[in-house]
């Protein structure tokens, strides 16, 4: 009986009946215009070298317009080295890779080593990382949107004023051309309180990580058309018959 309450809810979900929680609109998100979805890596890539990657905020209670808010800019894949890794420029400033950055997990801090304050490694850190701070603007107000799915589908960034909008963006033009080969910059978005410890900040609301951000040329992939998805199952069924013939 239990299963099948489950299916009905799945199936109740998958129709549209019921929003699935990768539908939800996260309080914290990223974008980045012209990017794509990377499933692997569960990040929304930029499609050049030179980009313009945008913070998404849905103001509540907790997270305010006139709250501080946090980019980091860390390099991938994990690195520690003193050696140069070329640059990149965030919003006209030129960052020395690595040294202009910091070895660690974000927040910036007086002690760098990770606690549980911090930002979840996520396949990212402990690495080199640049922080940017920065305010949302009440100029810069648009109508709500996932950017995940907008990612997936390949839709455009509709940045219009509009005064009945629950979102608010900030951006940031980013090039990263002059990095060594084989780096990429990942971002995440994240506010940052004082936390107990003298001296310890600790994040208080970040982007889920299925919705931050990363440069590159990382390989995305775009959800399959029914036609592919048809063609696709056609395929495995009739591999399927033929090894039962050869099995007879």
């Amino acid at each position: 009986m239990k299963r099948k309450i489950i299916g009905a809810i799945f199936s109740l979900a998958v129709l549209g009946c019921i929003p699935l929680e990768a539908n939800a609109v996260p309080t914290l998100q990223l974008d980045i215009a012209g990017g794509g979805y990377d499933y692997g890596s569960e990040t929304i890539v930029a499609n050049s070298d030179t980009f313009r990657l945008y913070a998404l905020i849905r103001p509540n209670s907790s997270n305010t317009l006139s709250d501080t808010y946090y980019i980091s800019a860390a390099l991938t894949p994990q690195v520690k080295t003193d050696a140069s890794l070329g640059s990149f420029t965030f919003n006209g400033a030129t960052v020395n890779a690595t040294s202009d950055m910091s070895y660690g997990v974000p927040p910036l801090e007086s002690i760098l080593a990770a606690d549980k304050g911090d930002l979840a490694t996520h396949g990212v850190f402990p690495t080199y990382f640049k922080e940017f701070d920065f305010q949302f603007s009440s100029a810069n107000r648009i109508a709500s949107y996932n950017s995940q799915d907008r990612a997936i589908s390949g839709g455009a960034i509709n940045t219009a004023y509009n005064s009945n909008g629950s979102m608010y963006y900030a951006m940031f033009d980013v090039d990263v051309s002059s990095l060594a080969t084989g780096y990429n910059i990942h971002f995440d978005l994240y506010n940052a309180t004082l936390g107990c410890t003298t001296g310890d900040i600790d994040v208080s609301k970040f982007a889920p990580f299925s919705h931050d951000a990363e440069s590159g040329s990382t390989t995305t992939h775009s959800v399959p058309e029914p036609a592919t998805l048809l063609l696709m199952g056609s395929g495995l069924t009739g591999l399927y018959f033929s090894r039962r013939l050869k099995r007879k």
